[in-house]
């Protein structure tokens, strides 16, 4: 495993992570739901969990990110039971804290970013997190919203609960503006592949500029969010020397101004093939991106996207409808 330092934060993280989606393929019908799991539900399929996640601190992996209330208490329960806390960064958030706020009576802004800090402490089972990113900016955004909680994330800095601060955002020129504007982020979590370039243009040059670490997510969802390029297409890896996710993860790497990946793992096979990136050496050929690309955009990706409504996966189903819907 290789290093690079996440820009002001100062983290030495390595360059594979693992994002919130490996904990588990959700249930369709409890998918908007933010509440905890039971113990016992969770535990069924912990030790799975517990596996993967101690195959990557084991492999370097030392950045985890967590999005949702049930990946934070499943990443929580597997760092204590593999007792590797000190051997990871983890970053944590509060889902749409602006719409929330906004729901919020303004005299209890406040008490709502505490809560929701101490929840994902409570969760992750640990007296830090190592950054806090404000998750979705964009959404429903007021300078009065932004600065409450920038405030309140500062006073746990001091307390010693929270690393730093940063940002997850889909919006790339919003969050370029709000960069530019407040500069309070030290690092930032944005989508950047293959397919998705906008942030190579947009962001890259202005964090460089400010030093805020970059971190990548969705490194193969693309064209389709939630859906990954190599279920569209097989490539002879007679004639390759890296898989199509090693190729695309090899080519995200290329950007200096990258730190680190955060990849959604479901698998410790998917795992293995995705630290093939960083532990072989060689050339990666663009074109295996580009013929993938082509076909996605094809009328053969099309039906690919339609048998898709029949698969077992019920987010590869799930995705496949809303893809679908955006097209018509």
């Amino acid at each position: 495993m290789r290093y690079r330092v996440l820009g002001r934060t100062g983290l030495k993280v390595s360059e594979l992570g693992l994002g919130g989606h490996e904990y588990r393929r959700f249930d369709e019908t409890k998918r908007k739901s933010e509440e905890k799991k039971s113990s016992e539900e969770l535990l069924k399929t912990q030790p799975q969990r517990n596996s993967l996640i101690e195959r990557a601190i084991d492999a370097g992996v030392n950045y985890f990110d967590t999005t949702s209330v049930e990946e934070a208490q499943s990443l929580g329960l597997a760092l204590k039971t593999l007792g590797r806390r000190r051997d990871v960064y983890i970053t944590a958030m509060i889902l749409f804290p602006f719409r929330r706020l906004k729901e919020t009576p303004p005299a209890r802004w406040r008490e709502f970013i505490l809560e929701g800090v101490e929840e994902r402490l409570s969760l992750l089972q640990t007296d830090h997190i190592d950054i806090f990113n404000i998750h979705i900016p964009e959404n429903n955004y007021l300078t009065d919203r932004l600065e409450i909680t920038l405030k309140v994330l500062e006073e746990m800095k001091d307390q010693g609960k929270v690393g730093s601060i940063g940002a997850s955002s889909h919006e790339l020129r919003f969050l370029a503006e709000l960069i530019r504007k407040h500069d309070c982020f030290n690092s930032v979590m944005v989508p950047y592949n293959y397919h998705l370039q906008e942030a190579k243009d947009v962001l890259f040059p202005l964090c460089k500029a400010l030093e805020i670490g970059v971190v990548v997510m969705k490194p193969f969802a693309w064209p389709y969010y939630g859906i990954s390029f190599t279920h569209f297409g097989s490539v002879d890896l007679e004639k390759c020397y890296y898989t199509p996710a090693q190729t695309s993860l090899k080519w995200i790497l290329n950007s200096p101004e990258v730190s680190t990946i955060v990849m959604g793992i479901n698998a410790l096979e998917e795992l293995e093939e995705n630290l093939g990136a960083v532990t072989k050496e060689g050339e990666i050929d663009d074109e295996v991106l580009e013929r993938h690309l082509q076909t996605v955009q094809s009328r053969q990706g099309k039906d690919i996207l339609k048998r898709m409504l029949d698969h077992p996966a019920i987010d590869l189903h799930y995705y496949a409808r809303r893809a679908l819907a955006s097209e018509q």
